[in-house]
């Protein structure tokens, strides 16, 4: 490292010593869990981000602070800083709302009669304040559709049907746990992969609405789209906290008016949206077929929420409650 340093400028040694801290993270992100090891193009930035800027500002204040630091010293900084900050954010990233996750997997799969605007009013408040502590401030709650299964191999009408299909799921262990309850094998992947996946054969099939179904072109090999609606998963219209502060009383009035007015409006629009999709995905031949016994996927989802239920508290009895 001494040599290298002697003989290239400051900022071609940041970008080497930086380069290979991302190699390695990459590559201990390959053998640790392989689905992170494709990530999407903005995973990339981040973990650009978290290599570089670390280790650029590290070594601009060891520098300053040591003029004659040793360079093994300099080295390992570069080395630990990315890899700490990136399994931080990963943290971050997966966990940091916990309420949240709640309206996602197996729990939801339990209280599927639940509507948005009925969340907006029973449990959207305290949703809201998970949100408000992680630095965020929720404006609106979007309807993004109920998530259903949809496969290459044979439509799923009963849940034995669902029997040894590699079912893509989310980076997300109630979902992994749910998918794997109701017989099939999780495959945690990227979305940007589902497409090639189901082409070769490397799944059998994913889960979704309906309008991703046909906007990512995932009909085109799995045709058949199971209606089993087993998770609703609501967007929220979010802005952060700073930025919230910074508004005048009336400016934050005027902000969450028009905020709020948009939800009701892409509320219907949505709607709409999901019937364009059926009848485009159908007119493509695919199949949408009806579950014929919604209440055994909800049974044999029974230990996955009894497993996970305890980390959210009240909370997901009372999505429960509402139906």
């Amino acid at each position: 490292s001494r040599r290298v340093r002697a003989h290239v400028g400051p900022w071609e040694y940041v970008v080497g010593m930086t380069t290979v801290s991302g190699l390695v993270i990459t590559a201990a992100c390959a053998v640790a869990q392989p689905d992170l090891a494709s990530p999407s193009g903005w995973e990339w930035l981040v973990m650009l981000s978290l290599a570089v800027f670390p280790g650029t500002l590290g070594h601009v204040l060891t520098n300053w602070a040591h003029a004659h630091v040793a360079a093994f010293s300099i080295s390992m900084m570069f080395l630990a800083a990315p890899v700490v900050s990136s399994a931080s954010a990963l943290v971050f990233l997966g966990e940091t709302v916990t309420a949240m996750q709640v309206v996602g997997g197996a729990i939801v799969l339990l209280a599927i009669g639940a509507t948005v605007a009925q969340a907006d009013e029973e449990v959207g408040e305290e949703l809201a304040a998970a949100l408000r502590e992680a630095g965020f401030v929720p404006l609106a709650w979007y309807d993004a559709g109920a998530r259903s299964f949809y496969n290459r191999r044979r439509p799923v009408r009963r849940l034995a049907d669902l029997e040894g299909l590699k079912i893509r799921v989310q980076r997300s262990e109630v979902m992994r746990d749910t998918v794997a309850a109701l017989g099939a094998s999780p495959v945690a992947l990227g979305f940007k992969q589902v497409y090639t996946s189901l082409h070769t054969g490397a799944i059998d099939g994913a889960e979704n609405n309906l309008p991703s179904y046909r906007s990512e072109r995932h009909f085109e090999t799995a045709s058949y789209y199971s209606r089993d609606r087993h998770s609703m998963i609501p967007d929220v219209l979010l802005v952060s906290t700073a930025a919230w502060d910074s508004l005048t009383p009336a400016e934050q009035a005027a902000l969450r008016q028009a905020a709020e007015d948009s939800a009701a409006r892409q509320r219907e629009l949505w709607a709409s949206y999901v019937e364009e999709a059926e009848r485009f995905v159908t007119a493509a031949g695919s199949e949408i077929v009806e579950i014929e016994d919604p209440e055994a996927f909800r049974r044999a989802v029974e230990p996955v929420y009894e497993r996970h239920a305890a980390r959210f508290g009240d909370l997901p009895e009372r999505i429960r409650a509402v139906r």
